[in-house]
């Protein structure tokens, strides 16, 4: 996962953090921390219940 692609709704948990698709069902990635762009503090990213592609 490129952490500097991330967007805004991805950060914030309303879309995949793999796949952008607006999350109804959803897994925790864990948190990461990137050096620049959305995430230089820690963030929890969340991605679809099922395995996206």
């Amino acid at each position: 996962m490129d952490l500097e692609r991330v967007t805004f709704e991805q950060a914030k948990g309303s879309r995949c953090a793999l796949c952008g698709t607006p999350l109804t069902a959803d897994r925790s990635l864990g948190t990461f921390t990137a050096d620049t762009g959305l995430l230089t503090d820690p963030t929890e990213l969340w991605a679809c219940a099922r395995p996206c592609q």
